[in-house]
C-alpha cells in the first residue's frame, strides 16, 4: 500500500520538484570539492603528454639520424668511395 503510494505520479512530481532546490544546493558543494581532484587528474595528464612528446621527438631524431646515414652510405657507394656495412 505504502509502495504504491510513494510511486503514484502525484507524489513522484511532488518529490520530483523539492529535489530541485536540493541539488542546486547540493551540486556546487560536490562541484568545489571535486575541483582540486579533476585539476590534479588534468595535471598529470598533462604531464603523461609532454613525457609522450618528448620520447616521440627523440624517436623521430633517431630516425632522421638513422635515414641521414643510411643516405650517406648510399652516397659512397654511389661514388664507390666505401663500402657499405
Amino acid at each position: 500500500m505504502l509502495y504504491g503510494l510513494l510511486t503514484s505520479w502525484p507524489v513522484m512530481f511532488v518529490l520530483g520538484m523539492l529535489s530541485v532546490p536540493i541539488f542546486k544546493a547540493v551540486l556546487p558543494l560536490i562541484g568545489r570539492a571535486l575541483r582540486p581532484v579533476l585539476r590534479a587528474l588534468i595535471r598529470e595528464g598533462l604531464l603523461i603528454q609532454r613525457q609522450v612528446q618528448a620520447a616521440a621527438q627523440e624517436a623521430w631524431q633517431d630516425v632522421e639520424d638513422i635515414a641521414a646515414e643510411a643516405e650517406a652510405e648510399l652516397d659512397r657507394r654511389e661514388r664507390g668511395n666505401g663500402t657499405v656495412s
